[in-house]
């Protein structure tokens, strides 16, 4: 199981860290970033246009580049993979209601898994974190 989770967490960092590289560092082209995808509908890609001239994208891939960093390290890469569940559901549910795009959604899903795998095999320790036993209801 420790060599599932090593890949996994070097996939998911690879992948999160060049896309918050790609975000915060690399210019925006909307006319190569159309011709990649035919299939995608065009709301996709006003909604992206949206979130590149509000300055949304840069808070996105400061938090990819972020949690792919934390991945990396052995310290800090079950907080990195906690911290991704809500990005990755974030990203999975735009391309389910918005794109449409069967590729992107099977890619997303692929990744919600794979840090799921990463989160899940420490749910003793986040159980005994998120979901401590009260004394008393006040």
């Amino acid at each position: 199981m420790a060599i599932t989770r090593y890949i996994i967490r070097f996939l998911l960092a690879l992948v999160f860290v060049y896309a918050g590289i790609e975000k915060l560092f690399l210019p925006y082209n909307p006319s190569v970033f159309k011709s990649d995808v035919d299939m995608t509908d065009p709301k996709f890609f006003e909604f992206y246009n949206f979130l590149m001239e509000t300055g949304y994208l840069y808070y996105v891939g400061f938090f990819q580049l972020l949690n792919g960093s934390l991945l990396v390290f052995k310290r800090t890469y079950l907080l990195g993979a906690v911290m991704m569940v809500p990005l990755l559901l974030c990203l999975l549910m735009t391309h389910v209601f918005i794109s449409k795009y069967v590729g992107f959604i099977i890619f997303d899903g692929i990744m919600f898994l794979m840090n799921g795998i990463l989160v899940l095999s420490h749910f003793g320790e986040l159980k005994s974190i998120f979901l401590k036993p009260q004394p008393t209801l006040m």
